[in-house]
């Protein structure tokens, strides 16, 4: 077209971009063509020109761009060599320009641009590109008498040849029997073969392609047009590809076949292309088939719906019936509809490319099966017609959803009892508490802690301990209603949701029969074990509106029972955290300002009467110049996780009050501290204590630790390793509160300890237990035969202090020797006590 064309150096006129009318790589045929003498058209299959050479500029007069677009028989060529004018409908050559016929030395008068007639023998073949008919090239040759025309025919000939040989398709003629006549250097170069034609021709085709290539021609002759067909040839290697081969029947006036010109385009890849694209699409339906995979199309625009037999066998559908997206939106199961329809819609939105993975349910027609399915889509723009569609897959994975189903359930049950554990616990109380907002009703939450369950545990194993877990576990549920939801939190926590209780009274009476229950023995591998519960109870509404505030208040409350003395329940009061909340704002304080102080108990050698040491006791100084005890101190630094950085402030400030005393003349003397069970459990508290002691130069000797029996039994192990590195040090360890049963006679034998100091329980029901009395004379024997020294602590009366000292016990610690003192008091204490006496009554 114009508009496509520029002018060259030369200042005539070339089409910017040939290629796109002439197939790939015939460049060299422009070349030719363009240092041809002759004048040379290349046309559309209309007829329109597409090209014309130099030469034919020269004859002509006109430039490319004057005469691309319009007919060439219009253009330059009208009448016969007499003169006569050609009308169109009657012009051979506009025929065979249309058709892709032959024209040889056709001889008539063209004109120039400048109106001036010439004299030209014109010849004409078809373009034949991918089997396609493109166009014509047209040779004018300017021949001043019909005389010329052989030579020219000739010329035309060889020109003919020379383009043909240039050309990427092989191209043929033979005569009228189907014998070739002619073979351009294509073939020659591709088959090898010498290019002999006429009878000495060798036939590099298949030969069980011949018999078809004769039945298309003749079926050609018949029919009186072109044929086509796919058949093999054999390459130079001897190898066979696939060619497309086009034949064009040549006629005389009366229609008689004179000949045939073709050619033969290699479509060896297509073809296996084609061959493979085959196999792909049988290796999926065969891979949909085996795989239970369901294929489908559906147009948004129309509602069209396709589906594979798969795909309808699936939802229970027969192969045959017709598929409508009615249908399957009726099989969807309402709540994941409207999922469904908005995955789709935005994709949709998102345009071609966009792909969706969902999972929904429907119900088969045939037996009304709800069933899980998973559909993949992706949107696709049809290349024909240009609509969009969804194409996708269906697969059944109801038997996967099942399974999920199953490890769900299995990840939220508790594997040692069966019960929910803590994350499927939550989601229940979650809809008990829901149901419960809706209602305006109200519930409980009880906090269950095992007491004594870590003694058992470590003494007898866990397989003793799980055991008892699980008998817990049936008792709990044995005791409670169907609607209560009983789970375990963890280790031996325990949680009961109690919905619709009446009042205070229903929790507190389920509290009891648990505590009953839970107290009962426990038989086990021909142990008989005993256990106790500590229960804090929280209330919906009145503690809190959500499962994670109730169990915290329960939680808490579950402390308050267990300070009280154990095997005991206690309802939540704000009123104890708000006073919990102000305790632990203070020992912050404190603990930031340095106000902390320690008040100091003596310790008397009970033969002596001598003070030999002191208890180095918590003390927090509150507005109003009050004490807060360790008893009221160590619950809210406990909850606040304060006790290691409490624990260090204890160990550095009674060492350096010691190295205050003997620089104030005082002689070396016993403090002792108590160490809580979570500082013996961090990997650096004895480098801690360590430090403390070097800081200020105190005799480790004059150092002793006292740690409770829980503290021990929890980790025994780690316990005594952690003791051992202590005594290595040189301070002295003491169990502490011994006497109330956690620690057995066989783990004592084999603790790192310098002395036992008996439970103030035990001490203050002496007189009146004889079963108290029974058990600390156990222990003092216990001490002897261990060279343990025995502390006697919380002594209150001059018979309790008799009693014991009667008894063999060592030392002696309480009121009836003295209150706990600050530190300048104890020092006068101290210097009053420290001379030998025998009595101190």
């Amino acid at each position: 077209m114009p508009s496509r064309t520029k002018p060259d150096a030369r200042g005539r006129t070339t089409r910017k971009n040939p290629e796109e009318h002439l197939h790939p790589g015939i460049e060299t045929y422009r070349i030719i063509v363009d240092h041809a003498p002759d004048p040379v058209f290349l046309t559309d299959t209309s007829g329109c020109i597409t090209y014309l050479n130099p030469a034919a500029e020269r004859l002509f007069g006109y430039r490319l761009d004057e005469l691309a677009g319009r007919n060439l028989h219009d253009a330059v060529h009208h009448h016969t060599a007499d003169g006569r004018p050609y009308p169109r409908e009657a012009c051979p050559l506009l025929e065979r320009l249309r058709t892709g016929g032959v024209i040889h030395d056709d001889v008539a008068v063209c004109f120039r641009k400048d109106g001036s007639a010439v004299m030209t023998a014109i010849s004409s073949a078809p373009v034949v590109i991918d089997g396609e008919h493109r166009g014509q090239v047209v040779f004018a040759r300017e021949t001043g008498a019909r005389v010329e025309a052989g030579r020219a025919a000739h010329e035309g000939e060889q020109r003919f040849r020379r383009i043909a040989d240039a050309m990427p398709q092989v191209v043929w003629t033979t005569d009228a029997n189907g014998t070739v006549t002619y073979v351009n250097a294509r073939f020659r170069e591709y088959t090898g073969l010498p290019g002999l034609v006429g009878p000495n021709y060798m036939s590099p085709m298949h030969p069980e392609d011949l018999a078809r290539r004769e039945e298309a021609r003749q079926r050609a002759l018949r029919e009186g047009g072109e044929y086509r067909f796919e058949h093999r040839i054999r390459a130079a290697d001897g190898s066979y590809r696939w060619f497309l081969s086009h034949g064009v029947p040549l006629k005389d006036e009366s229609g008689t076949v004179l000949g045939w010109y073709g050619s033969s385009t290699n479509i060896d890849e297509l073809r296996r292309a084609s061959d493979a694209l085959r196999k792909s699409r049988e290796t999926l339906r065969l891979a949909t088939e085996v795989g239970d995979i369901g294929l489908w199309n559906y147009y948004p625009r129309t509602g069209e719906l396709h589906w594979s037999d798969t795909n309808k066998r699936l939802l229970g559908f027969p192969a045959e019936h017709v598929m409508t997206n009615e249908e399957f939106r009726a099989r969807v199961h309402p709540d994941d509809l409207p999922m469904l329809d908005a995955v789709s819609q935005q994709a949709l939105q998102e345009g071609t490319g966009a792909k969706f993975d969902i999972a929904y349910r429907a119900t088969r027609v045939d037996d009304e099966a709800l069933r899980w399915f998973r559909g993949k889509g992706e949107i696709m723009a049809d290349a024909d017609t240009g609509s969009v569609r969804i194409v996708g897959t269906t697969i059944d994975i109801t038997d996967a959803k099942l399974g999920e189903q199953r490890v769900r359930e299995a990840s939220q049950r508790d594997p040692l009892t069966g019960l929910p554990n803590r994350a499927l616990l939550f989601e229940y109380c979650s809809r008990l508490l829901a149901i419960a907002h809706r209602t305006k009703s109200s519930g409980a939450l009880l906090f269950i802690d095992l007491d004594r369950f870590k003694p058992i545990n470590d003494t007898h194993g866990h397989g003793i301990g799980d055991e008892v877990l699980k008998q817990v576990a049936r008792r709990l549920l044995n005791m409670t209603r169907e609607e209560d939801v009983v789970g375990r939190l963890g280790g031996d926590e325990f949680v009961v949701a109690v919905p619709h209780p009446h009042g205070t009274h229903g929790p507190a009476t389920v509290a009891r029969h648990i505590i009953e229950r839970v107290s009962a023995p426990y038989h086990v591998d021909g142990l008989q074990l005993h256990l106790s519960a500590s229960i804090g109870i929280s209330m919906f509404p009145q503690h809190g509106g959500d499962i994670d505030t109730l169990i915290k208040c329960a939680d808490s409350a579950m402390y308050v029972a267990k300070r009280g003395g154990r095997g005991r329940f206690a309802f939540y009061d704000a009123a104890l955290d708000d006073k919990a909340g102000r305790i632990e704002q203070q020992l912050r304080t404190a603990l930031e300002g340095n106000a902390l102080a320690l008040h100091y108990q003596p310790v008397m050698d009970m033969d002596s009467g001598r003070a030999v040491g002191a208890e180095a006791l918590l003390r927090l100084p509150v507005p109003g110049g009050a004490l807060l005890t360790a008893d009221e101190i160590l619950p809210a630094a406990e909850a606040a996780g304060l006790i290691p950085q409490l624990g260090v402030w204890v160990a550095q400030e009674a060492c350096r009050q010691h190295q205050a005393w003997r620089e104030a003349g005082l002689p070396p003397l016993n403090v002792a501290i108590n160490v809580a069970p979570e500082q013996v459990r961090q990997r650096d508290f004895v480098a801690q204590l360590a430090d403390s002691v070097r800081r200020y130069g105190m005799d480790p000797a004059c150092l002793q630790i006292e740690v409770s029996e829980s503290a021990v039994v929890e980790n025994v192990q780690d316990t005594i390793e952690a003791l051992e590195k202590i005594r290595a040090l040189g301070i002295t360890v003491a169990l502490d509160d011994f006497g109330i049963g956690y620690a057995s006679v066989g783990q004592l034998g084999s603790l790192p300890l310098d002395k036992l100091k008996i439970d103030q329980s035990l001490i203050h029901a002496i007189q009146n237990d004889p079963r108290s009395r029974t058990v600390a004379d156990s222990i003092l024997a216990l001490g002897r035969s261990l060279h343990l020294k025995v502390v006697g602590e919380g002594v209150e009366s001059a018979d309790e202090f008799d009693y014991l000292r009667a008894h063999g016990c060592d030392q002696a610690q309480g009121y009836y020797v003295s209150k706990p003192l600050p530190a300048d008091e104890f020092a006068q204490w101290f210097r009053a006590h420290h001379e030998p006496v025998h009595a101190v009554h």
